[in-house]
């Protein structure tokens, strides 16, 4: 029908002209040359656009558009603007994201929404590759099936001083963290993810689960299987690369149930308007050896958000577990690192605690978050008893704080309750300054109650600098105090600790 009607009109067009006159046999040659040419060219269009048009309709977005008609291609004579002469352009002005909302975290993937969103988005403009992660992400045509590798580079540079103890005075580089993997989805409700990592002199598998996202009682609900980080705390159940600081809190670190951050089982999560509920069932490490029966983990946790307005959100959350420990655990407890994981020589020891039989404990946290500003205390303690009916108790608490100079939001992501990475107003990689941010924080953990375990606080100055929303460089300052049973007497020991940090996660 478009073709018939184009070429009805590309006829009619010279009728007028040879209805006024009689033209001689050689202009009538022309003219019927001139009508051939015309005729061609407007096949040649008709074509281009029942192609566009078949395109559009089938729901394939096209790679390469025709140009509009009349519109001539770039020529040698006119080129087109040289990609480089664009790269130097202004920076469009940005606004600092709304409070709560950040960019997904390792914890909490996307939304439901924000998949579907993503589906209409490729089928709409044919978006097949996306860097906006740092790492190409691979989308069909229509949206429904996507892939992406990702990983993380954290390098290390630290020195300590100031130690009693002369093996804790030194000076080292690590490689904190060398991870790579992939994650994917498929169609809107399925994705997968898998990791593996190599820290502190240890490879492991950590993230490896598949996830299905739906609707469930009129909010949003995710059901998953494999291996997966728990959702204990602010800070636990962020990804080291989230957090402010270089390290999680003492709370994140030691209020912790054996099987550590991941457990290998099923987990399902609820998602409402500034809240969400989580239950975890699991068993061991995906790491660990098969020789005994499995530990069995239950945890839960649930942030609620009863403030959140443009300029202010306030954080409540709650967390517990209860475990049965595996007959081959033989670190019931760990030993946490006061200065970093480079110098192994500075932590708080966990002690001896033979025939640990079950664990239990719980969390409280707090926080407010105002424009650029943030701050939120933790608090948990966990109890282990063991087949002689003997018990020990510990706890940690920890309060920090912290401010964008650059007028960034912080990433707190209310989906979950988690720290997210900011959204860098200027990226100092398109011309900017970056986003830096300042943080302190103080914290105690007390293992003591075990009379081999030590206990230790620390208060940590630190700044972070954004070049972009997936590269941070970081520096902190510690100023700690330890005391373990069985190093200079049980006395405290005092020093301070340098650490500067490149990090890179995509």
């Amino acid at each position: 029908m478009h073709r018939g009607a184009l070429l009805a009109i590309g006829l009619c067009a010279p009728l007028p002209v040879a209805a006024q006159t009689t033209p001689a046999p050689a202009q009538r040659n022309d003219d019927v040359a001139r009508l051939t040419r015309l005729v061609e060219q407007q096949q040649a269009q008709i074509e281009q656009l029942e192609a566009r048009l078949a395109a559009v309709e089938g729901g394939k977005p096209q790679m390469l558009l025709a140009a509009p008609l009349g519109q001539p291609l770039p020529s040698d004579a006119h080129p087109s603007t040289p990609p480089q002469i664009a790269a130097q352009a202004p920076q469009v002005a940005r606004t600092p994201a709304p409070l709560g909302q950040s960019l997904p975290s390792d914890a909490h993937p996307p939304s439901l929404d924000a998949r579907l969103a993503r589906i209409e988005k490729a089928q709409k403009d044919g978006v097949h590759v996306d860097w906006s992660k740092g790492t190409p992400e691979f989308t069909s045509a229509d949206g429904r099936f996507s892939f992406r590798p990702r990983g993380r580079i954290l390098i290390d540079a630290a020195t300590t001083t100031g130690s009693a103890l002369p093996t804790r005075n030194i000076t080292a580089t690590t490689a904190r963290s060398l991870r790579l993997g992939f994650e994917g989805s498929i169609g809107p409700h399925l994705s997968y993810l898998l990791e593996g990592d190599f820290a502190d002199n240890d490879p492991a598998i950590k993230s490896a689960y598949l996830a299905w996202t739906t609707g469930f009682l009129g909010q949003q609900a995710e059901f998953a299987l494999g291996n997966r980080l728990n959702d204990r705390g602010l800070d636990g159940s962020s990804g080291t690369i989230s957090v402010p600081f270089l390290e999680r809190n003492f709370v994140g670190q030691g209020i912790i149930p054996v099987r550590g951050f991941f457990g290998l089982g099923a987990a399902a999560r609820i998602y409402g308007d500034g809240w969400h509920v989580g239950v975890q069932v699991s068993g061991d490490d995906i790491s660990n050896p098969g020789t005994e029966s499995d530990g069995l983990t239950i945890a839960g946790r649930a942030h609620w958000n009863p403030v959140k307005t443009a300029e202010w959100l306030v954080h409540l959350g709650v967390w517990g577990f209860r475990e049965t420990i595996a007959a081959d655990a033989t670190r019931p407890t760990r030993s946490i690192a006061v200065g970093g994981f480079f110098n192994d020589n500075l932590r708080i020891a966990p002690g001896t605690f033979t025939g640990a039989r079950t664990g239990e404990g719980y969390g409280f946290e707090l926080g407010t978050f105002h424009k650029s500003l943030w701050a939120y205390g933790e608090y948990g303690t966990r109890r282990i008893a063991n087949r002689a009916g003997a018990a020990t108790d510990q706890s940690a608490w920890a309060v920090q704080a912290g401010w964008f100079l650059t007028g960034e939001t912080p990433p707190y992501l209310t989906r979950g309750g988690v720290w997210s990475r900011p959204k860098v107003l200027r990226p100092f990689t398109s011309g900017g300054r970056g986003a830096i941010e300042l943080a302190t924080r103080y914290e105690e953990l007390d293992y003591s109650d075990n009379p081999t375990a030590g206990r230790g606080t620390a208060l940590t100055l630190g700044i972070n600098w954004y070049l972009n929303n997936f590269v941070r460089l970081q520096l902190n300052v510690i100023d700690w105090t330890i005391a373990n049973p069985a190093q200079l007497q049980g006395t405290s020991d005092h020093g301070q600790t340098l650490i500067a940090r490149a990090q890179i996660a995509f």
